[in-house]
Formats: C-alpha cells, structure tokens, sequence
C-alpha cells in the first residue's frame, strides 16, 4: 500500500476529517489532500507528528509492500498524593472516554491510552487543576479520585462517553461536548453544560440532582423502574416528555437553556 493510501486510511480509522488531522499536525488542510492525492510528502518532522498521531512507525508508513495497522496505545500514567479536601478542576480536551472513578485511596491517578499524552498536576492547596493533552482523538482517559477528599469537581472536555462511579460530591459540573453519560453509585448534583448535544443519560439510581442546560437539543435520561423524582423548567420554550414527577422527592432533574426536551424512561 502507498504512503498517500495509508494516510487516507489511518485518517478514516480515527475518525477525523482533513481539517481536524490539519489542525492536530500544525498545516494546512491543503497539505492533507496533497499528501492523499500523492501529489507530495511530508517531511521528516510532519512524519514523525503522523506517526505519533497515529500509533505507527515512520518505516511502516513509508514502506510501500507493509499494510500500516497501529500499535496498541501504551497507558501513560501520572498521580498526586492529596492529604485534604479539594475542588478539582479538569481540562481533558477531546477525547472518545473519560472514566471518572472513585477510590479509597488518598491520591489522583490519571491514565491515558495515548502514546503522546501529557499530564499536569496544578496544586493550589484547595483545588487541584488537572490538564491533560493527547493527540489520539480515540483516547481514553481513566481519572481514579479520593473518596475520602472529594468536594467539587469541573470537567471541560469534548468527548463521547462520561462514565462516573462511586462518589459522593456536592456537585461534578461538566462543560463540553458529550453524548453518554452513565453514572453508578453515586450522590449529588451533576450539572450538563452541554450546548446543542443530544445526551443519553444513564443512572443506576439518581440520588441528588441533574441540571441539564442546552439549546436545541433533545436530552434522554434512563432511569431504574420506580425512580422518584421532581421535574424543573427553567429557560426559554424546554419542556419533558413522559415525565411523573413526584413534588415531594428530594431528587430533581431540571432543564434549562432554550428549546430543548428531556425524555425520561424507566427501565
């Protein structure tokens, strides 16, 4: 297979359209469909960048008889001792997973399944800032956090699938882009900030709250047969579809934004 082939078929793999894989290498988009068409090459340092990208070697891209399949992506790990309560503010960027999950330990360990993936720990006594950064657009990000040491936490990330198990938080408020949320065994208030995403929203039992606030968008929230729970309109033209909702219950699910629905069913 020629190289401008591999590359088109490296790109589709990741899911990322000529102008993400532009952006992602620092070059044009024009630069992608002339390395596609076979019109020119990169040079060593766009190859090594591809390379990275993609979990591959630069002899397995460029050797005409080998088809390019790419490595399983090391797990890069890095972790914090924590000896007190904190509000935890993570920036994840874009990732397809991020697995939030409580321990008894008393430390933050963050893994990426990334080749090129960076960690920083930010500590400022009360709050801890978190960034990580990867290229692989396909990466998931395991976040194991001390149940012992848990205030608040903030999520910026643009991702496909939120998994959060075992905390008991005052509250996890979550800005991106996301399309799955499943939460286990957890207590207190989630908040979605998630502007033109349709989320599917999946709880195991909903103890505390939910807040979701988009525009435009149609949010579905699963949850077990029996669920009690009060509905919240807040906003512009939002509404719920199939909701019971119970006045009394201590849990709540409010939509707020304009123009969005949320549809509840039980399971």
């Amino acid at each position: 297979m020629k190289f401008n082939n591999k590359l088109k078929v490296l790109r589709k793999q990741f899911n990322l359209t000529q102008e993400e894989m532009a952006e992602r290498l620092d070059v044009s988009r024009q630069a992608i469909t002339k390395w596609e068409s076979g019109e020119g090459m990169p040079d060593i340092d766009n190859l090594k960048q591809i390379a990275e990208l993609f979990g591959t070697t630069i002899d397995d891209l460029v050797a005409d008889e080998k088809e390019v399949e790419p490595r399983a992506p090391e797990m890069f790990s890095k972790e914090l001792a924590i000896e007190h309560s904190k509000h935890y503010d993570i920036n994840a960027g874009k990732a397809n997973e991020i697995n939030l999950l409580a321990t008894d330990e008393e430390k933050v360990r963050v893994e990426v399944s990334s080749n090129d993936a960076k960690v920083k720990f930010d500590d400022h006594y009360n709050r801890l800032d978190i960034t990580v950064k990867c290229k692989n657009p396909e990466a998931t990000i395991n976040i194991y956090m001390p149940k012992k040491y848990m205030d608040e936490i903030e999520l910026g990330a643009k991702i496909k699938t939120l998994n959060v198990r075992g905390f008991e938080f005052e509250k996890l408020e979550f800005d991106g882009a996301l399309k799955y949320l499943n939460v286990e065994e957890c207590k207190g208030l989630i908040v979605l900030n998630a502007t033109k995403c349709d989320v599917e929203a999946k709880y195991d039992k909903l103890e505390g709250g939910l807040e979701i606030n988009t525009i435009h968008s149609t949010a579905r929230v699963s949850l077990p047969y029996g669920a009690e729970y009060k509905t919240v309109v807040k906003g512009i033209k939002n509404q719920f579809v199939d909701a019971e909702s119970d006045e009394k219950s201590e849990n709540y699910i409010e939509i707020n934004g304009a123009a969005s629905k949320v549809i509840i069913t039980e399971r």
